[in-house]
């Protein structure tokens, strides 16, 4: 048996400023950390939640996980002669394609 301390739903709420009704939301879509049910009784280990949380981590990557700086290489020429843009096709209004129509 281990004696890992664990949040209840309430602590958890707290710590993340969510309401119940989302961590229960969560649970019953497979969302959120990791859970222990027994019987009525919902915990919440604290690993599991740090993994959690280290999982929704964004932005900056962690220093180790930066990638390497590119070369120093210069960058490619543009190329010459792009595409001339393509003329805007012709708009009618309805009396205008009846008109051609009947033609």
């Amino acid at each position: 048996m281990s004696n890992d301390p664990a949040f209840t739903e309430i602590e958890l709420t707290q710590r993340w400023a969510i309401s119940i009704k989302t961590l229960q939301r969560w649970r019953s879509e497979n969302r959120g950390p990791r859970y222990i049910k027994l019987s009525k009784v919902v915990r919440y280990r604290l690993a599991d939640i740090l993994d959690y949380e280290q999982a929704q981590r964004q932005g900056e990557p962690v220093r180790d996980e930066l990638p390497p700086l590119p070369s120093s290489a210069p960058a490619p020429e543009p190329t010459a002669d792009p595409e001339p843009p393509q003329p805007e096709p012709m708009r009618y209004t309805l009396k205008e394609a009846f008109a051609l129509i009947a033609q």
